[in-house]
Parts: structure tokens; C-alpha cells; sequence
């Protein structure tokens, strides 16, 4: 009841606000038209206006007082009407309240039902090989990449409105539209909201992957966490901001924005993200800042703040120990060459503009910075061939050296 009053809060302080500027007015013309008549009655606006009040909205006047006129009559008819919508009105809108906050709470019911239902949908995966995989990998626990929409309703019988009111409600799951094969496919994505933009998480490393492209690029995020928990490295990811989305409440450019220029960040969700990158990422760390890069020659291409074309890591200025920087290259190298494809230093890319967040990143963390642009193609990939991408990327950034033996036991 509390919750129907304050939800129609708006529409009660109009009704009576109403009503009572009405019974004021109908008041003020009953003591011209009935004055005269009976001065004693109606001595004054005041006397007026109590008698409105007394009459029609007491059970029982002080007095027993009536207009004699006829337009008394006729205008005290009105306040009669006025008197029983001043309970009547208020009553129903309070009731209508009621109804919705009853409706409401079933509809929460629900779908947090459903919520838990598609929770449980992804902890299961089809294929044995890809159980096995995960499995090899200590990733049995990690959800699976992609639920599709056909799956949902077919095999375990809910409605497409229904996934829809479920995501808008959920902060574990978002609703995407992937092409595949040339075909567009509509599934559902699982995250795990425990911030305004996405996801934080600290596990206290040395090691802090940063990726904030999944809201935009489909499976990206779970490529970045997966490889985040092989590594138990920290993880930082965007989930709802984007420049070009649809939705204007989520239309924001968390990559390339003014507001990391400035001493003061006005924008909430920025600032939110700037304190998290301050607070999780230790001295002398290493962050790898992952990137969405085009489906071309490329495997992936290391950034590290030279010039485009340099080809060389001797001009960077965000990873200073260059031993270990080789180190991770090597391991690139070895993996990029083991899938016939190139990897390159600064080859198409470069250093990015001053209001990226990488530059903020490097300054407030002085950490140790890789851009690392990842070919998009891998993350459509099916099954054991997604999750050896996944080991392979993960193994980069070990202390061993990366041999050609990196396939999972299948």
C-alpha cells in the first residue's frame, strides 16, 4: 500500500489539489449567493468555506445549515459531488496503485524465475569435446560464450517477449544480434553487472586485463574473462556504453572521451571506472588492454604508444621493460605463426589520441601498457577451436616461453 501511495504520489497531490481549489471556489460563491439571505449563516468567506468543509466532508456538521436560494441550492448540489470525490478520486487512484504493485511483484516473480532458469541454461554445454576442454582448462565453471534465441524458445519453451523483459530486468544476461555464416542470429550473451559500466574484478595480480568493447563486439567479453581467469589476472569490462548504440541512456564512448584530459571527471560512469583502474592495478603491474581488431592477415598486433608503421617497439613510451615485452612477443610470435598468421609491432596502428583512456591509464597506474589488437575472427570460432584461441592468447603473457605443442588435450 505504501509503495502504490508513493508510486501515484504524483497523480494524488493533483487530484486533491483539484478538488480542493474546486470546493475553495464553489465555497467563495456560496457566501455571495447566500449572504444576503442569511447573514448569519454565512457571515464571511471564512464561515464559507468551513461550512463547505463541515457539511460534505464530515459526517456530521455543527450546524445544520442549508442555502435557501436557488443558485445556493444549485451550487451546494455541486459541493455535494465535490465532497464524494474528494474520497472517491483519491481512493481509486490509490487502488489502481495497489493493483499495479500487486501485478508488479508477480511480474518480478516471474522473472526472476526465468532469470534463474537461462542462469542455469548456461552453465550447459552441448558437445563433449567442449566439456572436456573446459574442463582441461579449469573452465568447467565459466558460462558458455552464447545462448540463441531459437534454443530458448524450442528447447526450453519461453517466449521471445519474455527473454526481452528478462534482459531489461537482469543484470546477467544481454540480448545481441550476431552474424553468422552470412546469417543473422539472435542470442543471448551472459554477464555479471557489479558496476555502472560492467564489471570489476580484483584478485589482487600483478596482472590487469582491461577490455571495454564486449557491449559492442559480441563474445569479446567472454574471450577477455575467460582469459583473465586462466591467468587469475585483474579484469575491467564494459558492458553497457557504447558510441553508436541505439539507446541513448547507454550512448557513451568509454574509449576515446574528453573527460580523461581533465583533472576532474564530470561524467559518473567515468569516474566510476577511473577509481576502479586507481584502485585494482598495483605498482610496477602490467596491464594488457585489449582491443577489437578487423578480420584481416593479422592475428594480433602489439601497441605499446609508437608511431604507426614503426615496426618496433624502441619508440614506445607506455611499456618500459623491454625484456619482458620481447618476452610476451616471442610467445605471440610462436602462436601467431602456429595458425599462419601475421603479428606485427605497431604495423597498422599506433599511438592513440590524448583523450584515450589508455594514456589515463598509464599515468595514474604508471603501470606497464600493451595494447593488444586481437583479429575479431577468432571469437566466432566453434567450440574446442574458440577455447584453444583462449589458452593460446593466455599464454602470451606466462613466464615460459610458448613452445608449437600448445594444443589442449582434447
Amino acid at each position: 500500500m505504501l509503495k502504490a501511495i508513493k508510486n501515484k504520489q504524483t497523480e494524488l497531490t493533483v487530484s486533491l489539489g483539484m478538488i480542493l481549489v474546486l470546493l475553495t471556489i464553489s465555497s467563495v460563491l456560496m457566501y455571495f449567493l447566500e449572504h444576503d439571505a442569511q447573514p448569519k449563516s454565512f457571515q464571511n468567506l471564512y464561515s464559507s468555506l468551513w461550512w463547505g468543509i463541515d457539511k460534505y466532508l464530515t459526517t456530521t456538521g455543527a450546524e445544520d445549515i442549508n442555502p435557501i436560494t436557488p443558485a445556493g441550492k444549485f451550487l451546494s448540489g455541486l459541493i455535494a459531488i465535490l465532497g464524494v470525490g474528494m474520497f472517491a478520486l483519491p481512493a481509486g487512484i490509490i487502488a489502481s496503485g495497489f493493483i499495479e504493485e500487486i501485478e508488479n511483484d508477480k511480474l518480478l516473480k516471474k522473472l526472476t524465475a526465468l532469470e534463474s532458469k537461462l542462469e542455469s541454461a548456461f552453465t550447459v554445454e552441448y558437445l563433449a569435446p567442449i566439456i572436456k576442454v573446459k574442463k582441461n582448462l579449469n573452465l568447467s565453471h565459466l558460462p558458455r560464450k552464447w545462448l540463441s534465441l531459437d534454443d530458448i524458445k524450442y528447447k526450453m519453451g519461453i517466449t521471445e517477449s519474455s527473454v526481452i523483459q528478462v534482459c531489461e530486468f537482469s543484470k546477467k544476461f544481454r540480448i545481441n544480434n550476431v552474424k553468422l555464416e552470412g546469417i543473422n542470429t539472435v542470442g543471448l550473451e551472459s554477464i555479471n553487472l557489479n558496476r555502472t559500466y560492467g564489471q570489476c574484478i580484483n584478485r589482487n595480480s600483478k596482472l590487469t586485463i582491461v577490455n571495454l568493447y564486449p557491449y559492442i563486439q559480441p563474445y569479446f567479453g567472454h574471450f577477455s574473462s575467460a582469459i583473465s581467469e586462466l591467468l587469475q589476472a585483474n579484469y575491467i569490462s564494459n558492458e553497457k556504453f557504447g558510441q553508436f548504440t541505439l539507446l541513448e541512456e547507454n550512448r557513451l564512448n568509454m574509449v576515446n572521451n574528453k573527460n580523461y584530459s581533465e583533472k576532474s571527471i564530470s561524467e559518473p560512469v567515468l569516474n566510476e571506472i577511473k577509481k576502479d583502474i586507481s584502485s585494482i592495478m598495483q605498482e610496477d603491474g602490467i596491464c594488457i588492454f585489449m582491443v577489437n581488431a578487423g578480420n584481416n592477415e593479422y592475428l594480433m598486433q602489439f601497441n605499446v604508444g609508437g608511431e604507426k608503421g614503426d615496426g618496433s617497439f624502441e619508440n614506445s613510451s607506455y611499456f618500459s621493460n623491454k625484456e619482458k615485452l620481447n618476452h610476451y612477443y616471442g610467445n605471440a610470435k610462436i602462436i601467431s605463426d602456429k595458425y599462419q598468421k601475421l603479428i606485427g609491432k605497431h604495423a597498422t596502428v599506433g599511438k592513440p589520441e590524448t583523450d584515450h583512456i589508455v594514456n589515463l591509464i598509464h599515468k595514474e597506474t604508471k603501470n606497464d601498457l600493451l595494447m593488444l589488437h586481437i583479429n575479431v575472427s577468432i571469437l566466432k570460432t566453434n567450440g574446442v577451436d574458440y577455447y584453444q584461441y583462449v589458452s593460446d592468447f593466455a599464454n602470451i603473457f606466462k613466464q615460459d616461453i610458448v613452445t608449437t605443442e600448445t594444443n589442449i588435450p582434447i
